[in-house]
């Protein structure tokens, strides 16, 4: 036993375990039985120590191992083959993909228009309904909107961000 072994733990930790046990029930490579036992280990642990038996056996390839950091927090450190560089962390967003908001808000404005031209195309074949196509008004409505957000991000947001990235030096933020 080392001396980070000995280190305490706090709630922050137990939390960072906690979702590793159940990533690893998630993954099928603990039981629900297993997770609720080691569940119960984790919250009655009190060192770095008392963890190392709870999660060494669930780590596959690629997960790594609880270490200690130079600033004392618990964390998942993740092996690398010997020799290979450190992995680039990204550190500010691309800006070559539509944004998951814009996906969402078309998701969000699509759902409405689909259900009224159902229903009108439900009235028309029951024989009781309006000959005009009266969804294009929530169709329309919906639609031009969205479509005046989507163009703002594609033809104005987007390649000023890209170009703001683009003059910055390699490294800086």
């Amino acid at each position: 036993m080392n001396d980070k072994d000995k280190l305490r733990i706090g709630d922050s930790d137990r939390e960072l375990v906690s979702r590793l046990l159940k990533s690893a029930v998630d993954e099928g490579r603990l039981s629900l039985a297993e997770y609720d036992d080691r569940l119960q280990q984790v919250y009655e642990a009190k060192t770095v120590g008392d963890l190392d038996p709870i999660t060494g056996d669930l780590m596959g390839a690629g997960r790594g191992v609880l270490a200690v950091t130079e600033s004392g927090d618990l964390a998942p450190r993740v092996e690398r083959p010997q020799g290979s560089p450190p992995p680039q962390r990204r550190r500010r967003p691309r800006h070559d993909r539509t944004p998951d908001w814009i996906k969402w808000m078309w998701f969000g404005g699509v759902v409405p228009m689909v259900i009224c031209t159902v229903i009108w195309v439900i009235s028309q074949v029951a024989g009781s309904g309006d000959p005009d196509f009266w969804p294009i008004w929530v169709i329309g409505t919906v639609a031009a909107p969205m479509l005046c957000v989507t163009g703002m991000e594609r033809f104005l947001i987007r390649p000023s961000l890209q170009q703001r990235d683009g003059n910055r030096a390699p490294g800086t933020e």
